[in-house]
């Protein structure tokens, strides 16, 4: 397991520490990572690896409310909010400068799925922070429907295709109560590229890679990059050929 190439960037008048994580071959496409609230790209490295070896490079900032931040510096969860896309910005940035003309898609987990989709158009009229690199949005989890801000009408503006990857048991205690949450952002996508990977006892924690139906869900999530970000045709056919099996269920509209 190489160790990632660490670069810090002055983003609005503070200091971001950006991953960047090369495949073993030259590099294919690239992606954005934005990682969940209180984590890190590290914590998500079964995953950054498997895009890897799939020829896609990574660029991932440690948004500011991580753990690893000391807490003097650390931002609460709403301020990281808006400095989670501030860094998304950034990150797609150092991409496009890293990895000249490469394709980029966009990948995160629980608050970092919202960021990820921000960038794929989610949240315009609100926000305005679509990233036009991106082609498509993988996403594991997310943080819910937020009052005040993720509503159905807020993702109606998702341009890019989507995939997400949640389980039936992917609830956070005081956060997400209904695992039933996270299939919103599928159905209120508008119709067209949606695909939502479904699994059958997955937690929150799924992403991490010690739970059933971890190697057939990343292996959908890397083949659908690999069909909108490379524009991959063999990819596409082999991904819109999956079925359900075993605890791992597809759903398309």
């Amino acid at each position: 397991m190489s160790a990632a190439q660490i670069v810090t960037l002055p983003v609005q008048g503070r200091n971001v520490r950006m991953s960047i994580y090369r495949p073993v071959t030259a590099p294919k496409g690239v992606l954005m990572l934005s990682h969940g609230a209180g984590g890190s790209p590290e914590m998500m490295r079964p995953l950054i690896d498997q895009l890897r070896r799939a020829g896609f490079a990574v660029v991932a900032p440690l948004h500011r409310d991580s753990m690893e931040y000391a807490p003097a510096e650390r931002d609460d969860l709403q301020t990281a909010f808006g400095t989670r896309i501030a860094d998304l910005q950034a990150a797609s940035a150092l991409a496009a400068q890293t990895f000249p003309g490469l394709p980029a898609g966009a990948v995160g987990y629980s608050y970092g799925s919202l960021i990820a989709l921000i960038g794929g158009g989610a949240l315009e009229g609100m926000v305005g922070a679509r990233v036009p690199a991106i082609k498509a949005v993988a996403t594991f989890s997310s943080p819910g429907m937020i009052p005040g801000l993720v509503t159905p009408q807020s993702l109606q503006t998702v341009a890019v295709p989507t995939l997400m990857v949640t389980g039936t048991a992917d609830v956070v205690p005081g956060f997400i109560p209904d695992a039933a949450q996270h299939v919103q952002y599928f159905e209120n996508a508008p119709i067209g590229n949606r695909t939502l990977v479904l699994v059958d006892g997955a937690t929150h924690d799924f992403v991490y890679g010690k739970e059933a139906g971890y190697d057939a869900a990343t292996d959908l999530a890397t083949e659908f990059l690999t069909a909108h970000v490379l524009g991959d045709a063999s990819a596409l056919r082999s991904l819109n050929g999956r079925t359900d099996a075993g605890p791992v269920k597809i759903r398309r509209r």
